[in-house]
């Protein structure tokens, strides 16, 4: 490695520091020998040293992932101007600390430096992790749902069927009854752990293809589905997409009985669902999405919830208002559309 070149004298000067300071996250700067010649205060308080301890520190020493040995090689390969972003882990002094840096290569006086800046991500890094742990425990729950309910369940409603073959009685029609809907609460719940999980990756589907599988999947037989507008593309998980729609499609029968007509409306900023039911008292529209509300008696108060993470997991946006028929009207905005 080349001997670095001496520190500018407009870095000493009271009014950089002061702006530098004001930039509120760590900043670091280190010339062609990958020495410090600057740190600033927000920098060295993350290992709880003064900035004087890490000037002249190569930056080797503090971020493991730079190879001394590669470390010519690796400034050759910036050109001015350019700016690389990077999350990786700061060490010194005992202390390790989880950064997100940009790095960006400046030339001052014809001498070229690395402007770093450095900034502290280990609540973030913390919150994912808890994220983690808590879908595994979705996971690990989603597995005992469909597994160790699920099996009993099947096999309870089967001798149920059996029984009603032969025996007509109220009582096998309220276990019949008790059995579907404790059905109903297992799909529901394992759609709810899922989406807990990310949206994955999203491509260009079929607005109104997407609106079809998700009508014939659900029973609908004395509904009515109407599309309204152009088909569009967007930009979307499909799958959840889908079970965006299975779910409002559900939710509408649920509230406006068998025979309701659903509409489908696609866009220019996306696409709205609404039924010709009873429609949502305004009181009640800010509520909907929480886990576990509902105003059916036979409701499981998921299936809005639902809709809500898989909206927020796509970066769009929900909206509950009055269909012109007098019913729900669900309006999804800031979808993507594609040409």
């Amino acid at each position: 490695m080349s001997d670095g070149d001496s520190k500018p004298d407009d870095l000493s000067s009271e009014f950089f520091q002061q702006m530098v300071e004001a930039v509120g996250v760590g900043v670091g700067i280190y010339g062609q020998d990958g020495r410090y010649i600057y740190v600033n205060d927000s920098y060295a308080e993350l290992f709880s040293v003064t900035p004087a301890d890490l000037v002249g520190v190569a930056i080797w020493e503090v971020a493991p992932e730079v190879d001394p040995d590669t470390f010519d090689a690796y400034w050759d390969s910036f050109a001015d101007g350019d700016t690389r972003q990077a999350e990786t882990v700061h060490e010194y002094s005992g202390n390790r600390v989880p950064v997100a840096t940009v790095t960006t290569q400046r030339t001052i006086d014809g001498v070229p430096y690395h402007f770093g800046t450095i900034k502290d991500i280990t609540e973030r890094k913390a919150q994912e992790r808890e994220i983690q742990q808590q879908n595994e425990r979705l996971e690990n729950f989603a597995g005992l749902v469909s597994h160790d309910l699920r099996n009993p369940l099947n096999v309870a409603q089967g001798y149920v069927d059996m029984l009603q073959a032969d025996i007509d009685r109220d009582e096998l029609t309220l276990v019949d009854n008790a059995l579907e809907r404790m059905d109903s609460l297992v799909s529901e719940l394992l759609q709810l752990a899922r989406t807990n999980t990310p949206v994955g990756e999203t491509d260009p589907v079929s607005l109104f293809d997407t609106v079809t599988k998700a009508w014939d999947s659900v029973a609908t037989i004395d509904a009515d589905l109407r599309l309204a507008g152009s088909d569009t593309r967007i930009l979307a998980d499909e799958s959840r997409l889908r079970e965006l729609f299975e779910n409002l499609f559900r939710n509408a029968i649920e509230h406006a009985g068998a025979d309701v007509e659903v509409t489908v409306e696609a866009q220019s900023d996306g696409f709205s669902v609404a039924d010709d039911g009873p429609g949502i008292p305004p009181e009640e529209r800010d509520r909907v999405f929480e886990t576990g509300f509902t105003t059916n008696p036979d409701g499981t108060g998921f299936g809005l919830n639902i809709v809500q993470q898989i909206v927020t997991g796509h970066d769009w946006e929900i909206q509950v208002t009055e269909s012109i028929s007098g019913g729900a009207r669900f309006g999804i905005t800031g979808v993507k559309t594609v040409d």
